[in-house]
């Protein structure tokens, strides 16, 4: 009862304070049914409103708006109260005419369209306002369907080991290229992986949504940076379609705090897709964390999505175009494409047409991705390609079944962000039981399927021991934060290797002690493809201790470590890895350490990891062995 009369008298106080801006004479009347109407309706309860304000419930108690930006509310308490941002947008729909594009009804579609529909607002009876933009946008647009698109990660980018979704608006046209995309992205341009990380996680970046022509995205993601991208069309109709535009288009250019592990590109767009449908309560089905896999997920399993489409990148692509010659024929296209080479002189080195056919292909698509990378200007591209081309037509048509990149695992089909592990296993002879716990995202040895290959990116991945002979339990490790990139090196890709891993760690003393010590390791390094299929890496890294048990406090080591990851099957994945450390800062050991792991999947959610482990440290030698269940969630 006292709520009630506490509402009623904001309303009253509403209604006064919207009654003293100017508006024209014949449609105060207006404004103020508009009003009361709403008001008995309660309509700032109903789920599109709270949608379109993006209103979540707050931990203290309360709602309050996932987004930030004063610029976004047209109350100066709307972030947190639904019903003053109502009145508010009612009221500044009638407002007097502003400058082309802004006025609130221009810069509200959506709001407009539900409380028009919502109090069948006569249009007549509203000022006059210029949107030629925003009008010249939806014509340009000229939206039918929607598509969610899931590039995926990048491994040699710390900004996308995650990988991203964004949303294709599709138009009348036959081309999928000439259509419109929403995305929504950090302003972020570190790239440093530890700074990023810390800035992501901390909601010290703005996140910001944007309409852009979708070929830029597909050249931006596609070319650039070598990400294959997953499309899922939306289940919408034409009407549902124009809500989620209208949302994006009111949403361009207003920021929100933007965070690493849940109010991220994948979790903001979610709201597009209610705004469209509100009956799906995709953003309510979030947990604490929140990547681009788990929104997939959950729209899947709102039935929201038609099965994925493949696109593979030009990278894909020029990998497989390569993998059909040999050296001789690679180098053959690398040096038609950097204008070394004449394109009819390929006959030296292949002698048949098709093999001919396939060193011009693949010198057309350097050619192309050169002119992407900005390593050579439209004049030079044109005639460069040009060339290629009038060769490669003199040779006939081939197999395009032979350029087919064959789609791996879709994002879906992947675990999920978050393990625990238990077990045991044995340590100096001692027998232990173990409780691993990684709360995000991948590692090295998780199972690859709908992940990057040779990529890893862990954050506060911790484990605890509790050894039956002493008792105790004991901290193992508790790493904050452990990412590493393997991208393999070949003739015409050179990306460069890279590790950097924070957190403390159990380590063998000189005097053969255990002692637990915070550990900043960072290292530089190549990765090779292997003849089976997999990666050969090796880094050369610096480690930087800190401990009570070291001799200075303080320790620094130069060293090394060499790996390969394989693939053996489908279900059993092995790394086998070696790494020699010389302390010369703070303390005086020589560690040396070989592992043999292996994980085996049992199913979609579940493996086993087993792992051999021998070191020696200053003539302390030291053998590990566990056996772990690992349950992803």
């Amino acid at each position: 009862m006292i709520m009630s009369l506490l509402r009623h008298a904001l309303c009253t106080l509403l209604l006064l304070a919207f009654s003293c801006l100017p508006a024209p004479a014949a449609d105060l009347a207006y404004r103020d049914q508009l009003l009361k109407e709403a008001a008995a309706k309660r309509l700032w309860e109903e789920r599109p409103w709270q949608i379109l304000l993006h209103y979540k419930k707050a931990f203290a108690g309360g709602t309050v708006s996932r987004i930030s930006d004063a610029n976004f509310f047209l109350s100066p308490t709307g972030r947190t109260d639904p019903a003053a941002e109502l009145y508010a947008t009612i009221a500044a729909f009638f407002r007097p005419e502003a400058p082309d594009g802004e006025h609130p009804l221009c810069r509200f579609p959506a709001r407009l369209a539900w409380l028009s529909a919502e109090l069948s607002i006569d249009p007549s009876r509203l000022p006059g306002a210029a949107c030629s933009e925003q009008q010249e946008q939806i014509r340009t647009i000229d939206a039918r369907s929607a598509v969610l698109v899931f590039p995926v990660g990048h491994i040699n980018s710390p900004a996308s080991m995650f990988g991203h979704t964004l949303i294709r608006i599709d138009s009348s046209s036959k081309s999928n290229l000439i259509s419109y995309a929403i995305n929504y992205a950090a302003d972020a341009t570190d790239a440093n992986g530890f700074l990023y990380a810390i800035k992501g996680l901390t909601g010290l970046y703005k996140g910001y949504y944007s309409l852009m022509p979708y070929y830029q995205k597909v050249k931006e993601y596609s070319d650039l940076e070598h990400r294959d991208m997953w499309e899922y069309r939306l289940k919408l109709s034409k009407e549902e379609v124009d809500k989620l535009l209208l949302h994006a288009l009111e949403l361009q250019r207003v920021a929100s705090d933007y965070y690493f592990l849940d109010e991220n590109c994948s979790y903001n767009l979610l709201f597009l897709i209610e705004a469209a449908r509100p009956s799906l309560h995709l953003s309510d089905r979030t947990g604490l964390l929140v990547h681009p896999t788990n929104t997939i997920e959950i729209a899947q399993a709102s039935g929201i999505l038609e099965p994925a489409v493949y696109r593979p990148s030009q990278g894909a692509r020029i990998v497989k175009v390569a993998s059909l010659l040999e050296d001789e024929g690679q180098q053959a296209a690398v040096e038609v494409a950097q204008g070394k080479r004449a394109p009819t002189s390929i006959g030296a080195v292949a002698p048949t047409a098709q093999g001919q056919r396939e060193v011009l292909d693949l010198a057309a698509e350097l050619v192309q991705l050169r002119l992407a990378r900005k390593e050579l200007e439209q004049d030079a591209y044109n005639k460069l390609y040009l060339k290629v081309l009038a060769q490669r037509s003199a040779l006939g048509t081939g197999s395009e079944a032979d350029y087919a990149v064959a789609p791996p695992a879709p994002p879906d089909a992947g675990h999920h962000t978050s393990k625990v592990g238990l077990g045991g296993g044995v340590r100096r002879g001692d027998w232990f039981a173990a409780v691993h716990m990684q709360p995000e995202f991948h590692s090295l040895l998780d199972p690859d399927q709908g992940y990057l290959k040779g990529a890893q990116i862990k954050f506060f991945d911790t484990r605890v021991d509790y050894v039956p002979e002493t008792g105790r339990s004991r901290l193992r490790t508790l790493h904050l934060l452990d990412i590493l990139s393997t991208a393999p090196r070949d003739r015409i890709f050179k990306p460069y290797s890279w590790k950097i891993a924070t957190g403390w760690d159990t380590e063998v003393m000189e005097d053969g002690r255990d002692s637990l010590i915070f550990r900043l390791n960072s290292g530089g390094g190549v990765s090779r493809r292997s003849p089976w299929g997999g990666i050969v890496y090796g880094f050369a890294e610096l480690d930087v201790d800190g401990g009570r048990h070291l001799r200075g406090t303080v320790a620094a080591a130069p060293g090394i470590s060499l790996g390969i990851l394989e693939q053996i099957r489908e279900w059993w994945k092995v790394n086998l890895e070696g790494s020699a450390f010389c302390y010369v800062v703070g303390d005086d050991r020589i560690t040396l350490k070989a592992t043999l792991a292996q994980n085996f999947r049992l199913a979609q959610q579940q493996s086993v990891s087993l792992s051999f482990s021998y070191g020696d440290v200053s003539g302390h030698s030291l053998s590990e062995h566990s056996l772990l269940w690992n349950y992803y969630f």
